[in-house]
């Protein structure tokens, strides 16, 4: 279980700027030239960050087949939309030409807002609320790291723009507190104060120009939501595991498994980094 929530965190606070960075495409880069940089800027860490997302599948599929069976049989409409934005988005980001815009904005959108829409209704929250909310977070995270890794006139408006989405992710923090379903109220306000506390430092980090604290505060942030998750359902998860020989050898593969995906993803952002 644990497991399963270090790979699904790290997914969100990976890939979460991904799809934000797709949703302020067209605010971030005004005109054709101002994109490309802006998708130069995320398409080295593209493909790694998506790997965070199989190797959690993998893991429940493996050890939790129960709860993956009654999670596709009761939110198979939301995996369906989750699944077309993905592909969506994949597409247009690796055939990127002007008249993929919509569907690299459009699958961004429904991918962000759909992650929402899954925690809301696993959580017992407004779906709505939840929905805006992860798309107002990635979009916060997609833009501090534009903000990180741009330059001169499109760092200073993804600057702008991040600053702008401070106070709103700040209200759906308070507002699913405040909506709380399942989750227990005073676990889950613990939560928000630390969720609030990381806003704060993302908005005082970007005043300072201090760009990577700023986005390992936004990453931070974007994972807590599925610390939530794991923590409202902790026991019932734990009752819809595999046996323990299937666990056994699940076990055996993570230890080959989980330090490639953090030895690939390492070498993602050091290439990066020496390209720049």
């Amino acid at each position: 279980m644990a497991l399963l929530a270090f790979l699904t965190c790290g997914y969100f606070a990976l890939a979460g700027f991904d799809y934000g960075v797709g949703v302020l495409l067209r605010l971030v880069g005004r005109d054709e030239g101002a994109r490309r940089a802006v998708l130069r800027a995320v398409t080295p860490f593209f493909l790694g960050n998506e790997v965070w997302l199989v190797a959690a599948v993998g893991v429940l599929f493996g050890a939790f087949p129960r709860l993956e069976g009654e999670l596709l049989s009761s939110q198979h409409t939301v995996f369906a939309v989750l699944l077309a934005g993905l592909v969506c988005f994949t597409v247009a980001v690796q055939l990127r030409s002007p008249g993929w815009d919509f569907p690299l904005v459009g699958g961004a959108v429904v991918v962000a807002a759909g992650w929402g829409v899954l925690l809301g209704r696993v959580l017992g929250g407004p779906v709505v609320l939840w929905g805006a909310g992860m798309l107002v977070l990635f979009s916060l995270h997609g833009a501090v790291f534009l903000s990180w890794r741009l330059s001169g006139g499109l760092r200073s408006r993804a600057r702008r723009i991040a600053g702008l989405l401070v106070p709103g992710a700040a209200v759906f923090v308070v507002a699913a507190v405040v909506t709380a379903g399942s989750v227990p109220v005073p676990g889950f306000a613990v939560t928000a104060v630390v969720a609030l506390g990381l806003l704060g430092a993302v908005w005082a980090a970007l005043r300072v120009e201090r760009y990577r604290l700023a986005f390992a505060c936004s990453a931070a942030m974007c994972a807590l939501p599925v610390l939530g998750v794991f923590g409202a359902r902790s026991v019932v998860t734990v009752s819809v595991m595999a046996d323990v020989s299937t666990l056994r050898v699940l076990t055996w593969a993570a230890v080959v498994v989980v330090p490639l995906v953090l030895v690939f993803q390492w070498a993602t952002w050091w290439m990066s980094r020496a390209a720049r």
